[in-house]
């Protein structure tokens, strides 16, 4: 079954854009709109994982441009904090939030290269 599904993360790269488009969303989100945190520092987990998805998703779908993916994921996490601080309204720029989407960027290419470890090459199906 998790081979399947990452022969079709293979041939789809939709759910990789539509990820890099929520984060984006979660990102302009008005801070106030947001539900409380239900532990402290709950918003840098919520970080981490998104980053982390962000990395696994794209190393399925190019596995070739490891390097390019991880560079642009810390480049993407940067970016977005700047954008925060230009938002009109409740967001900011926040280093601990880079250093999150950074822990998360590692976090999914540590899961892909221990999906490539020990998943039978899903590529051969292609």
């Amino acid at each position: 079954m998790i081979t399947s599904l990452l022969t079709w993360l293979t041939r789809h790269r939709w759910p990789a854009w539509l990820w890099t488009f929520l984060i984006l969303l979660a990102c302009t989100w008005p801070g106030k709109d947001l539900p409380e945190s239900p532990i402290t520092f709950f918003d840098k987990i919520v970080h981490m994982g998104l980053f982390g998805g962000w990395t696994f998703l794209w190393l399925v779908a190019q596995p070739k441009h490891t390097g390019r993916i991880i560079i642009l994921g810390l480049a993407y996490g940067i970016f977005l904090e700047f954008y925060q601080q230009w938002l009109p309204f409740d967001r900011s720029f926040d280093w601990w939030d880079i250093m999150a989407d950074s822990a998360g960027v590692l976090a999914g290419y540590l899961s892909f290269l221990i999906v490539k470890r020990f998943v039978p090459d899903h590529r051969q199906q292609v």
